[in-house]
């Protein structure tokens, strides 16, 4: 079992420690992630409490996720569609080799 790396991160001025198998630059990357997109509600709407920023700051993390998957779903299913007219074509182009 990989070990797991532990990191001290400063998140919307409060600091955490986080645990993941992933790289030092991984979990900072991901970490900056969360840390830009609650700074950006906060500033926005700095009314809002920690808990009210972080779980808009989570919905707004899963939308880009959802979104993300779907564009995949749908470039995976093109890609699948192309692929199947390369062969057709490839096919059709070893007739004509033939003659």
């Amino acid at each position: 079992m990989p070990e797991k790396n532990k990191l001290s991160v400063k998140i919307n001025g409060r600091e955490y420690t986080i645990a993941s198998t992933e790289s030092r630059e991984y979990m900072l990357s991901v970490a900056d992630v969360v840390d830009k997109n609650m700074k950006e509600i906060s500033r926005t709407c700095p009314e809002l409490n920690t808990t009210m920023t972080a779980v808009l700051a989570a919905l707004n993390l899963a939308d880009e996720y959802v979104r993300l998957q779907q564009a995949y779903k749908k470039l995976t299913k093109e890609n699948a569609a192309n692929a199947m007219k390369v062969r057709e074509l490839e096919e059709q182009l070893s007739k004509y080799r033939r003659y």
